[in-house]
């Protein structure tokens, strides 16, 4: 039986927790794991498996034996961030902690029997509750990923996985589930942290130079949400497949029997072969995005509109030959705050993605295009081709990538070769098809990665089957021309400018605090600088909710701000009150810093996006 003690410890702090364990409590099975005495008279856990019985413990010295298991971790610093895999009686816990007693520590047990017999065997009371982090019971895994996603979150630092040997070994399959997952999450991490440092200011950026043609052009899914409904779209990628589907693609487009859809660089290979797609979409924030409609605008091709994300490297669209239309993706905060409709207050969005085929996946969806058809998605090499034909800036896949590429199942069931970034996107693409009921996609790349959820179907076969009559109309675009609310803009401009005005004497202020700060240190009037400190957690507050903050300059420091915002805990556990005072002026001080360089970097900006707002008719 658990302790009252543990009970208690577990409603207040932890009860979540305490609600599984009720409900295990209901259906565990006494005869699946059992506790023993040593020899020697300590405890140990023996487990029912395959018809043996297993120990978790040294069935003579479990103490001994959690020195050992500690003894092969060296070097822990305090302030390093600790999982422990398996708690099993909690023996190589209490022996880890009384050897590096400064770490933060996690605990997770996914098999809940291990973990009632722990809880009705140890006290919670004898370990060190302040830096227990959090603790986790069972195998959902969607638990176990936010359970490791706020774990990551919060850990910028040392991270250090204590396993208990044995445990794997008599779970292998949930320890394996464990790895993976929590491998996978720290690499979507790293690809999440690297994208928001790229691009975080490039996003908002775009965003204001853009806007000028966000008002002067048609929203589609304003325009166009639901009128498609049945019609078939083919999602045209530059997969080095899409050379054998050339004459396929003409054949549908000369006979209009789909919408023909191309993303990225398929443009290229599409105008390679004097094929017109019906429409391109774009959405890349970079610079290098540019390239891609290079020949477009160099020809002067006016018969191919663009469907252009708001937040889109803003050299795509200048002097774009074609007609011009836009979707608000979930990175432009900017359209989100100034832009509104004289019906409704709320903008529809496309969320932002690993690429754009999944962001036209998403449009096509809320349009109501099905099926909807993939040419070309390869997420894969196919032997030293990466990319199909006409696109000029593209090269074969190095003797390096083909060494670091991962192999995944493609649409035949064999292997075939792919790198992380394709993965990603095929992950992302089965997720997002995942989450769109009723709606047929059919994949018709030969030899491409399998994507779950589609049908592979080769694309003459889907001609003969699905396309059999025209659907495409002309000028399938045109429409109601829906416009922003001019009224609504402009008081809301008025507004921003004042929010401005307030952000820059909040920072003055700000500064001003943190100077007074660092005098009251110099001078251990630490009473004082405790006072301070609520001063300054008021005025970052008042910042936080600043409207230009909150529009411009906190996403354009979405990284340094999250980790100012995780590392405020840590920073107020310092023991030491001035390294504690140091660390918040400098860590405070250099986010403001970099939030001032922006608001002067994006100064003329601004100007010229309220000039064109000024100017905007509707």
């Amino acid at each position: 039986m658990i302790s009252v003690d543990n009970i208690n410890i577990l409603k207040e702090r932890y009860p979540k927790i305490w609600d599984k364990i009720k409900d295990y409590e209901k259906n565990l099975d006494s005869n699946y794991i059992k506790i023993e005495e040593t020899k020697k008279g300590f405890k140990t856990l023996s487990v029912k498996k395959d018809d043996k019985n297993m120990y978790i413990h040294s069935k003579y010295n479990p103490f001994k034996e959690a020195e050992t298991i500690v003894d092969e971790y060296k070097n822990i610093e305090d302030g390093t961030n600790i999982i422990f895999y398996g708690v099993g009686l909690g023996y190589h816990i209490d022996a880890f902690l009384e050897k590096y007693p400064n770490v933060n520590y996690y605990i997770y047990e996914p098999i809940p029997e291990v973990f009632y017999a722990y809880l009705s065997n140890k006290s919670l009371k004898e370990l060190p509750s302040k830096n227990l982090m959090d603790m986790v019971v069972g195998l959902d895994e969607q638990e176990i990923a936010n359970y490791l996603g706020k774990f990551l979150d919060k850990n910028r630092g040392d991270v250090q996985i204590v396993e208990l040997p044995i445990h794997k070994q008599i779970f292998p399959d949930e320890y394996k589930e464990f790895l993976e997952l929590f491998k996978d999450m720290i690499k979507n991490k790293r690809s999440g942290i690297h994208t928001d440092y790229v691009f975080q200011k490039r996003w908002i950026i775009n965003s204001m130079k853009n806007f000028g043609d966000v008002c002067s052009t048609p929203n589609i899914i304003m325009e166009k949400k639901g009128q498609f409904k049945d019609k078939p779209a083919i999602i045209v990628a530059a997969g080095p497949s899409l050379n054998e589907e050339i004459e396929n693609i003409r054949y549908v487009k000369e006979n209009g029997l789909a919408y023909i859809f191309s993303v990225g660089s398929a443009i290229n290979t599409l105008i390679y072969h004097d094929i017109y797609p019906d429409a391109a979409t774009t959405y890349d924030p970079t610079i290098n995005n540019q390239k891609v409609f290079a020949k477009v605008k160099e020809k002067e091709i006016k018969d191919i509109p663009l469907i252009f994300g708001s937040s889109v490297g803003y050299e795509t669209i200048e002097d774009y030959p074609g007609e011009k239309y836009h979707m608000i993706t979930s990175q432009d905060t900017v359209s989100s705050y100034f832009l509104k409709t004289e019906e409704s207050d709320r903008l529809d969005i496309v969320l932002d993605a690993s690429s754009i085929a999944v962001v036209t996946l998403q449009l096509l969806y809320t349009l109501g295009f099905g099926p909807i058809i993939l040419v070309g998605q390869n997420l894969a090499y196919r032997e030293k081709e990466k990319i199909s034909e006409g696109v000029y800036y593209s090269s074969e896949v190095t003797e390096q990538e083909m060494q670091n590429g991962m192999w995944v199942k493609d649409v035949y069931g064999n292997e075939v070769l792919t790198n992380e970034g394709f993965n990603r996107m095929r992950g992302q693409m089965e997720l997002y098809i995942k989450g769109f009921p009723n709606l047929e996609v059919i994949n018709t790349t030969k030899g491409g990665a399998n994507i779950e959820g589609t049908t592979f179907i080769e694309l003459e076969e889907v001609i003969n089957k699905y396309l059999k009559e025209k659907v495409v109309v002309d000028n399938w675009l045109e429409g109601n021309k829906n416009s922003y609310d001019i009224e609504y803009l402009r008081s809301q401009t008025k507004k921003m400018d004042r929010a401005l005005n307030r952000a820059k004497k909040l920072i003055n202020e700000y500064y001003d605090i943190l100077n007074k700060i660092e005098r009251l240190i110099n001078n251990r009037n630490f009473n004082e600088v405790e006072k301070k400190y609520i001063e300054l957690d008021k005025i970052f507050g008042k910042l936080e909710r600043n409207k230009f903050f909150i529009t411009f300059i906190l996403p354009m420091n979405r990284l340094q701000y999250k980790i100012l915002a995780d590392s405020i805990d840590s920073l107020n556990v310092e023991k030491n009150p001035t390294e504690k005072g140091r660390k918040i002026v400098d860590s405070f001080r250099g986010f403001i810093d970099l939030c001032n360089r922006d608001i002067e970097m994006i100064g003329p900006i601004y100007k010229e996006m309220t000039e064109e707002i000024i100017s905007y008719k509707g």
